[in-house]
């Protein structure tokens, strides 16, 4: 497990697409482009669908907006409660026993996410469903997110990132 981090840490270095994004459409863009390179790199049945890493980006970043995204890279709301970890606090608990994590460039936040969906225990829901989808040939992003209720402390989160993914395609038939 720590040596497939090390490797992402590696392709991360020589792959680091700039993310300097100025709209929306370039921050969805940017994303893509991430997440389409670290799938290529992935078996197929472990490939995370790029619609649903955009969406999950959009809502735990504001569209790359955020502070955790500006100032550590951290475009998906990654938290880590090791303190050796370079770390952002929330502004509002400043001494809480967590921070978001800070990551070299935005991609490697986008890599350590699939890493997480790929091999975090707490995440076999949506190994399971994947595994099922892809057994079967399809890809339902939907039934996907609604695997994810852990991802945040957030009740309705599950229902926020289906609704993004709902935007997203309206989004690509402009």
């Amino acid at each position: 497990m720590m040596s497939w981090i090390c490797s992402v840490l590696l392709i991360c270095s020589t792959f680091n697409p700039v993310m300097d994004y100025t709209n929306n459409e370039e921050f969805v863009s940017d994303v893509e482009t991430c997440a389409l390179h670290l799938n290529s790199l992935l078996d197929d049945d472990e490939r995370i669908p790029v619609s649903l890493v955009v969406a999950q980006a959009i809502h735990e970043s504001n569209w790359g907006k955020s502070r955790f995204a500006i100032e550590g890279n951290n475009l998906l709301g990654i938290r880590t409660f090791d303190p050796s970890d370079d770390q952002l606090k929330p502004l509002n608990v400043p001494n809480a026993s967590w921070g978001l994590r800070i990551f070299e460039t935005k991609c490697e936040s986008i890599a350590y996410y699939m890493w997480l969906l790929n091999y975090n225990h707490n995440y076999s829901q949506f190994r399971e469903e994947r595994l099922l989808q892809y057994i079967n040939d399809i890809t339902d992003t939907k039934k996907l997110a609604m695997t994810l209720a852990i991802y945040a402390e957030d009740v309705y989160y599950t229902q926020k990132i289906i609704r993004t993914l709902k935007k997203l395609e309206a989004y690509d038939r402009d």
